[in-house]
């Protein structure tokens, strides 16, 4: 649901008045979560309606921000009744909806999970005693079987308050996927309709792709949480705030089988339905203590993260063949993957304040430490019976230096160690003062250091062999390529070059900051910032990466009717020597017994390459921001902005540049009108450069050599156009209240592409005369129109109907051709991406209050 959407649209209408209690408003701890609400209840059943004495006893002028931004209106307290010493108010809401036209269609399903008929249900309540300020709060909504929510306070002022909520959140990514899979949810995908593992043919998998119901590719997200704050007094606050959220469902995942694109008719390419099912536990909990001079507050926090599978397989349909004349490809007809391993993260966090009694100043200084764990139990390098790899017997060899056995490989005693057994130590010191010598002067100053240490680096090592390395896509790319197994062996291998160490990435970073803000009279404010930014990294291609900026600000107030800022920002990143290849140690040109053959060791990139992150660059950033009030119920927002970056790379990125502007009205001329019209464009640009390799051998990493040849030289551009219009109108008629809103957005991307010679593409085939080109524009464009009508039938009963008309035009090249078939040669696609769609939605709910 977009933002201009306003709080009365679509609503269910939880005609709850909850007001603020007095012991939120005392309590400042982190809370536990903020994201409730729904596509039909945006606010999650906050009221919005206006009181119509608005905001202030003392005067009815509409009030506004420091910035110039009208507040928004004051909310109906709905009445309260009593029961005993309690007074109470709160809704009830049951309703229906339905929903029409395209509205499979994934777009429209994206967040919502709509089902063509579903019930609607809503309830609000809240409770106060006056006399002791003990409060309880209930909300909750029913939207549909994946979408629902409640949430409960219960709380006294000033002593405790104890926040619990559930809610779900389903993520449709297809509504029209269609798998040569059963099992599709769990994590064996076999084979379906007949087809045999390994030994299918291309005709066969199409007809069970195009035989296979079409089904929903979704990942719902099931949370809950309970938080607590206790005020001992008051100074003193503890609180405790836990979550558990948990993910289940299907999504498309990538699954390769070695590269079906160099070897047509050769392996495969795979989207699969890959499992989600894992939960993440979240804990916070700390002390709080607030005095005249000092604030400190100590605080932990957890998070655990577990996954209920350690791997994920698919049976392949097709075969393997080596690239050996009248060899033979021995090869599970599995793929493997292993999911996230279960992990864990500790952090302890002390944070003190102190105010100064000369300049009106104030200290800081906040201190943590903690650590990540991973100590997943590992899996056997591949899951395989009898040989793997390539057998040359056929060819009348006497040897066979391609052939593995399973027995080696396929237990856990062929790794170095049975667990994973990772860590990344954390630590964090940052320390500030701010001054204020004179009303119109302030300083700022801010210094802060942190440090990630990763540890126990693992080894890939079989003792098993005496061998090094992985196998590589369990098994097939050895079985189609010679010596692509993955393994390094000093004696059949001596000068393979395979990755066998994980990479520690310790890093280090210092930072410094200083500022001031100087008010020039009471219309203008100046301010300016320098930062001063030294990255440490370890095996990175930049040791130490600094990064200097300058911040200026500008803020206006001469004319009464508007107000102005400007921000403008310079940063120089710059740093030590690039080096190309720092990872040559994780690789086993780094062990004993490898023997440097630059004849057939293969480089391992292109010596011109930049990386963005640690690379150079200059980067400048301006914003300009105003706002008109041309009438005290009105305002106008204007903003133009702009981001330019100059990487200073030869290949690799070598500039992103984003530039835009938006333009906004609101009118609020009484409490029972309300509209507004925005209008947001931006533009973003993206270019970059690389090559191709157009050999493997010899190690010669220099652009231009022998490898990374001047033919194989390619530039992309790719450019991003945003529009954004809407417009909302709100009016309350006495006994009818109506809302409507537009909203518009529609966005444009062109990929151009230029290239030295058809040596530079995957597909050299594909080459065109001119060696340039583009890509069809992709396209999204979608336009909403919501109303909404609520008829008061009584002073406690109220009927809302609503609507919602939806329309997208979507176009995406990347799934040109898969109208025809999800079936391409060896390649399998689970669907043929977004539709354009016409979609409505339509309900009604009556309204009781309490």
């Amino acid at each position: 649901m977009n933002t201009i959407i306003k709080t009365s649209m679509l609503s269910l209408a939880l005609a709850v008045a909850l007001h603020a209690s007095s012991a939120a408003a005392q309590d400042s701890g982190t809370g536990i979560d903020f994201g409730f609400g729904s596509t039909l209840d945006p606010t999650g059943g906050a009221h919005s309606d206006c009181d119509p004495r608005g905001s202030s006893w003392l005067s009815g002028e509409r009030k506004r921000t420091p910035a110039g931004a009208l507040y928004v209106c004051a909310p109906d307290i709905l009445e309260r009744r009593s029961a005993g010493d309690w007074t109470y108010s709160g809704s009830i809401g049951i309703g229906w909806m339905f929903t029409g036209g395209d509205d499979h269609a994934p777009n429209f399903q994206r967040f919502n999970a709509w089902d063509h008929s579903n019930a609607l249900a809503a309830f609000g309540l809240e409770m106060v005693r006056p006399y002791d300020g003990t409060y309880v709060e209930v909300r909750a909504a029913y939207q549909d079987r994946d979408k629902r929510y409640v949430k409960a306070n219960v709380g006294r002022a000033g002593k405790y308050k104890v926040e619990a909520f559930a809610k779900s959140q389903p993520n449709v990514m297809s509504t029209q996927a269609h798998s040569i899979w059963d099992g599709v949810g769990s994590n064996r995908l076999t084979l379906a309709g007949g087809l045999v593992p390994g030994a299918s043919t291309v005709d066969q998998v199409k007809a069970v792709s195009a035989a296979s119901p079409e089904r929903y590719l979704q990942v719902t997200r099931d949370k809950q949480g309970l938080g607590i704050n206790y005020f001992f007094d008051k100074r003193w606050t503890g609180y405790f705030n836990a979550t558990s959220e948990e993910r289940k469902g299907a999504r498309a995942f990538g699954g390769p089988y070695f590269f079906n694109f160099a070897f047509p008719s050769n392996g495969g390419a795979y989207e699969t339905p890959r499992p989600i099912d894992d939960s993440t536990v979240n804990l916070t909990t700390g002390l709080r203590f607030i005095g005249n001079k000092w604030r400190m507050d100590l605080a932990y926090n957890g998070s655990f993260y577990r996954d209920r599978y350690d791997e994920f397989t698919y049976e392949v349909p097709f075969g393997l063949w080596p690239v050996v004349p009248g060899a033979v490809s021995l090869a599970p007809s599995v793929g493997s993957f292993a999911t996230e391993p279960d992990n864990d993260y500790h952090n302890l966090r002390l944070s003190l304040t102190r105010k100064l009694s000369r300049w009106n100043g104030e200290w800081n200084f906040g201190a943590s430490g903690g650590f990540l764990r991973q100590n997943e139990s590992l899996l056997a390098p591949i899951d395989c019976e009898g040989s793997f790899g390539i057998d040359l017997s056929p060819t009348g060899s006497p040897v066979n230096p391609f052939l593995f056995d399973c027995d080696n490989w396929n237990t856990t005693a062929a790794l170095s160690r049975q667990n994973a057994d990772m860590r990344i130590d954390t630590g964090r010191a940052d320390t500030g003062l701010v001054l204020q010598p004179t009303q119109n002067l302030t300083l700022r100053a801010q210094a802060k250091w942190q440090r990630e240490d990763y540890r126990n680096v693992y080894l890939a090592y079989n003792p098993l062999t005496g061998q090094y390395g992985y196998i590589a896509e369990n098994g097939a790319m050895g079985a189609v390529v010679p010596g692509e197994m993955g393994i390094f062996d000093p004696i059949g291998g001596a000068s393979t070059n395979w990755r066998i160490r994980s990479l520690p990435l310790d890093k280090e970073t210092r930072e410094f900051n200083v500022g001031s803000d100087y008010r020039i009279g009471l219309a203008n404010t100046l301010g300016a910032t320098f930062t001063h930014t030294e990255v440490k990294r370890t095996n990175r291609e930049m040791e130490t990466v600094k990064t200097d900026s300058v911040k200026l600000t500008w803020a206006n107030r001469a004319l009464e009717w508007l107000g102005f800022r400007a921000n403008y920002q310079y940063l120089d990143l710059s740093g030590s020597v690039y080096n190309y290849d720092p990872y040559e140690f994780t690789f086993s040109a780094a062990l004993p017994g490898f023997v440097h053959n630059d004849e057939v060791i293969v480089p391992h990139t292109v010596e011109a390459l930049r990386k963005y992150d640690v690379g150079t660059r200059k980067e400048q950033k301006f914003t300009l921001i105003a706002t008109v009030m041309p009438h005290p119920d009105m305002s106008i927002n204007a903003t133009v902005r702009g981001d330019f970056n100059d990487y200073d790379a030869e290949l690799g990125r070598q500039k992103y540049d984003t530039y835009g502007f938006s333009l906004s009205w609101d009118w609020q001329p009484s409490t029972q009108t309300n509209l507004s019209t925005f209008v947001a464009m931006d533009r973003a640009r993206l270019g970059i450069a690389n090559v191709n390799e157009t050999a493997t051998a010899p190690n010669d990493p220099a652009l231009g050599g022998s490898v990374y040849t001047e033919a194989g030289r390619w530039w992309v551009d790719d450019t991003q156009r945003n529009k954004n219009y809407g417009a909302t109108f709100a009016h309350d008629f006495g006994r009818m209240k109506l809302d409507v809103a537009w909203n518009l957005v529609d966005t444009r991307g062109t990929t151009d592409f230029r290239y030295n010679s058809a040596a530079a593409l995957a597909w050299p085939a594909l080459a065109q005369a001119s060696g340039a080109g583009n890509f069809a524009p992709l396209r999204y464009r979608v336009n909403a129109l919501d109303v909404g009508l609520n008829f008061a039938l009584n002073p406690r009963t109220a009927l809302r109907v609503f609507n919602r008309l939806e329309r997208g035009r979507i176009s995406d090249w990347h799934y040109e051709g898969l109208e025809d078939g999800l079936v391409v040669d060896h390649r399998v696609y689970l669907d043929g991406g977004q539709i354009d769609y016409s979609a409505s939605l339509w309900g009604m709910m009556l309204e009781v209050k309490l």
